[in-house]
């Protein structure tokens, strides 16, 4: 039977930026709309993601037809009628092709056909989202997990066999599945975080100077690396979690902005403070196209502008890194967010390429002085 697969070149591309980790909000926009088109898109998206994981990119080159390459995913789909698992097979053949092709600029050298070399130690796979973009993982296990901006995620090739041991630098949002068998460990550089079926949020970039765990389902038990913490720290719903790699202690804390009859009684734990009913959401909605922001300091928030918008932001004088903002923005591009953060501080600003300077904008100076967070 003929299969003709309608996909216009913006939806390849939505796709193909979808697995690499440079899904534009554009992008997001088309790709969605292409998912809600039928139940047959949304087969073939699973497919195209199972592919992705499983195929080893060896080798490319600079340029591609990509018209050309769709036309031949195309002639496979339509080849005369064989047996139902052999035509699956060349699918996914002709489609992990097509993946490798676009997103590499190039031809791929692929070797689908032949099992891999065996080899003595596991061979590591790496997931990078660039500065600029965020990017999705769908694990062999069915575990989900978001990578922010500049997130590297590695794990083993034998992960969901021999163990589920991934490793983190950045922040990464996790739906783990449940496997009994072998717990789901996310390592950083000072500790390690055991979830047993759980959602959690992990930021942990090197240059920052903590690393903050956020529980929003489940359990999830933190353990030092290279030390023992003062007793087992089990992490419940709703709870934040704060690791100052200087000091090695852990404070558990709460989102500033929860109003104060929420808070509930500090459990003191030695080096351990414990407040319930964080919020999770503008922890977490990073991942997502409404982005919350919670009266944060220009000092932190500028850290972040920088991850998602892939520039570099320069400040006139440290005062102006204590203004703060808040707000709930949804797929704006680095100058509405500007200037959002500019309607509500005394501030202005100059973009020169990749550079963003902030400067104080004396003539509303007066007008916010009691803003300032000091």
């Amino acid at each position: 039977m003929e299969k003709n697969l309608n996909i216009s070149l913006n939806e390849k591309k939505a796709l193909i930026d979808y697995f690499s980790g440079n899904l534009s909000a554009e992008d997001s926009k088309i790709l969605n709309k292409w998912l809600e088109r039928s139940e047959a898109n949304k087969l073939l998206f699973d497919q195209l993601s199972d592919v992705w994981q499983s195929v080893n990119l060896i080798k490319y080159h600079d340029k591609i037809d990509v018209e050309k390459a769709w036309k031949e995913i195309q002639y496979q789909l339509n080849k005369s009628n064989s047996a139902q698992q052999q035509t699956t097979f060349k699918w996914l053949k002709v489609a992990a092709v097509f993946v490798l092709v676009f997103i590499s600029g190039g031809i791929a050298h692929y070797f689908l056909s032949q099992k891999p070399e065996t080899t003595e130690y596991p061979l590591q796979v790496e997931y990078f989202a660039p500065l600029g973009s965020r990017s999705f993982i769908k694990m062999p296990d069915g575990s989900k997990i978001w990578l922010n901006a500049g997130t590297t995620l590695t794990y083993k090739n034998n992960f969901g066999t021999d163990n589920r041991e991934v490793y983190l630098t950045g922040e990464a949002f996790f739906e783990i599945e449940k496997n009994p068998l072998f717990p789901f460990i996310v390592q950083t550089s000072d500790i390690s975080i055991t979830a047993l079926g759980t959602k959690f949020n992990v930021k942990a970039y090197d240059e920052e100077k903590t690393i903050e765990t956020m529980l929003v389902e489940g359990s999830i038990r933190l353990e030092g690396n290279n030390f023992k913490l003062a007793e087992e720290i089990i992490l419940k719903e709703k709870e934040k979690a704060i690791f100052t790699k200087k000091e090695q202690t852990i404070n558990l804390t709460e989102q500033n902005s929860l109003p104060k009859e929420n808070i509930a009684e500090i459990k003191p734990k030695s080096e351990l403070k414990i407040i319930t009913s964080v919020e999770p959401e503008p922890i977490i909605s990073w991942k997502d196209e409404r982005w919350i922001i919670n009266n944060e300091k220009l000092s932190s928030l500028s850290k972040k502008l920088e991850r998602r918008y892939a520039v570099n932001f320069i400040f006139d004088n440290d005062l102006l890194k204590e203004y703060a903002f808040g707000g709930t923005l949804e797929d704006e591009t680095l100058e509405q967010v500007l200037d959002a953060i500019c309607s509500s501080s005394p501030v202005k600003y100059v973009i020169e390429g990749k550079s963003v300077y902030i400067m104080s904008d004396k003539q509303k100076l007066k007008k916010f002085k009691h803003l300032l967070m000091r």
